[in-house]
């Protein structure tokens, strides 16, 4: 091979091709033939920043060291890899940054979260969300589908994650021990700040983000890797126990359930493995708890009031939404409204689609709504695009394995991936039904891990036939 050319996301700088001498004296001796694809991982310092913001988000040392809150380092993290990525793709004379029809969306939230703000019932509350909430998710899931250009770095940010849920949850059972830090006199509080502070969004964020240490439990890999992730697994189950959320409890049934059969892992063995662990751990919970699931469906076994409470809150958001149904009433702006009949304690939809629809309008559920397709629709693809690897004969005839540049490492993670994406989604939809949670970080991440999978697998492809048209001297569709 007398030269090199290199490919542009996720095979930028990561990967190397033959270039075109080597093309034409392939043709010149008559013997073409397709190259074999190599990918060599580099680092650079817009996925640098990405990590480093992952790691502050999901650990928050800034929570818990003094002299941190007030740094603003995963702000400056997130800078330092913008500014990188931005630089970077200069230097390589390519397009700032790549726009997906998701970050669009993203944007468009963004766009509408503006655009509402002057007949909101408070403007500069509106302002407010936009700036110190979507903002940061904006810039972040630009980086995200930018810069996650490889199966290795989507494994490693799905790492960081696992690791951190394992370090937070031991947290919180330490916490539970001691009987601190609890609410409501036996729920256990996230011991940390954002997202996860709230019992109710700690069970989101634990059935949303579960099915990455399932995946490698599942995935085959290092035998000490997939012990801690099943760890990690156990331990997250039992805090979504501890937290004693209704919302969150069905989320991690309808995710768990997604997961075995998406993941193809609802076996025999599995099954009597189910039953087993269900009739050892089932008869050991608390009896509080399952005081309070029954109180789903049962009003009368509910002391705090708060299941009638949703209910009225669901009927309001959906009376505001009606009232306001272009404008709104401002991002973040509906617990600031005396809205007559509203519950003084509880003052959020509990539902993240009518908290759009209510504070945004149809302008803003409509774009909403376009991501959580476009997230489901993105990890489904990824999951049967590679579903050719678990069928020895499948159903109809597909194209070439080998043609999408991928080698066999890499499409067992992916297809996996995908499979734990689809269970993601499904236990963030569910958990969102009952949480206002539009505007947190754990749906953009979510979206981001689906959506970069997918996009990989399509870029991949497409400079892989390039590869093999410079060396067999073919020509390729653009």
């Amino acid at each position: 091979m007398t030269g090199r050319e290199r490919l542009t996301f996720g095979l930028g700088a990561d990967s190397i091709v033959p270039s075109r001498p080597s093309a034409a004296a392939a043709v010149l001796n008559r013997e073409p033939e397709p190259v074999r694809f190599r990918h060599i991982e580099t680092w650079d310092w817009g996925w640098g920043g990405l990590l480093l913001f992952t790691v502050l988000l999901f650990f928050r040392p800034q929570d818990q060291i003094p002299g941190m809150r007030h740094a603003h380092v995963a702000e400056i993290a997130a800078l330092l890899g913008l500014s990188a990525m931005v630089l970077l793709n200069l230097s390589r004379r390519q397009a700032i940054i790549r726009i997906t029809p998701e970050l669009v969306g993203v944007f468009a939230m963004g766009g509408v979260i503006l655009a509402t703000a002057p007949t909101s019932f408070w403007p500069g509350g509106a302002i407010g969300v936009f700036t110190n909430l979507l903002t940061p998710v904006m810039f972040v899931f630009m980086l995200i589908v930018n810069c996650v250009t490889s199966p290795r770095r989507i494994e490693r940010i799905c790492w960081v994650i696992v690791l951190a849920f394992g370090y937070m949850c031991l947290w919180v059972i330490l916490n539970y021990l001691r009987g601190t830090n609890m609410v409501e006199g036996d729920r256990v509080a996230g011991p940390v700040g954002g997202f996860f502070e709230n019992p109710n969004d700690l069970a989101l964020n634990l059935a949303s983000f579960l099915p990455l240490a399932l995946m490698y439990v599942k995935r085959p890999g290092p035998f000490v890797k997939r012990v801690l992730s099943a760890g990690v697994a156990v331990v997250m189950l039992m805090v979504i126990v501890l937290t004693k959320s209704r919302g969150g409890m069905l989320g991690t049934v309808a995710m768990l359930v997604t997961f075995l059969l998406v993941s193809r892992s609802l076996t025999p063995a599995m099954l009597i493995a189910l039953v087993v662990t269900g009739m050892l751990v089932l008869p050991v919970m608390p009896q509080s708890f399952w005081a309070r699931m029954a109180s789903i469906t049962d009003a009368d076994k509910d002391p705090t009031g708060s299941r009638a409470e949703r209910k009225e809150l669901f009927k309001l958001g959906w009376e505001v939404f009606l009232d306001n149904p272009i404008t709104g009433v401002g991002a973040g702006q509906f617990q600031n409204m005396d809205i007559p009949g509203q519950p003084k304690r509880w003052r959020e939809t509990h539902n993240a689609l009518l908290q759009v629809a209510s504070e945004l309008g149809i302008f803003g559920v409509m774009a909403f709504a376009f991501l959580i397709v476009r997230g489901f629709s993105a990890a489904l693809w990824t999951r049967r695009h590679l579903a050719w690897i678990y069928h020895k004969r499948p159903r109809k005839p597909r194209r070439d394995p080998e043609d999408d540049g991928l080698d066999q490492d890499e499409r067992a993670f992916l297809q996996t991936h995908g499979a734990a994406m689809v269970a993601s989604m499904v236990g963030w939809f569910v958990c969102a039904f009952f949480a206002s949670v539009a505007y947190n970080w754990t749906f953009y991440y979510v979206l981001g891990l689906s959506v970069t999978a997918r996009d990989l697998i399509h870029a991949r492809a497409r400079a892989y036939a390039r590869a093999n048209a410079l060396a067999t001297g073919k020509r390729v569709a653009a």
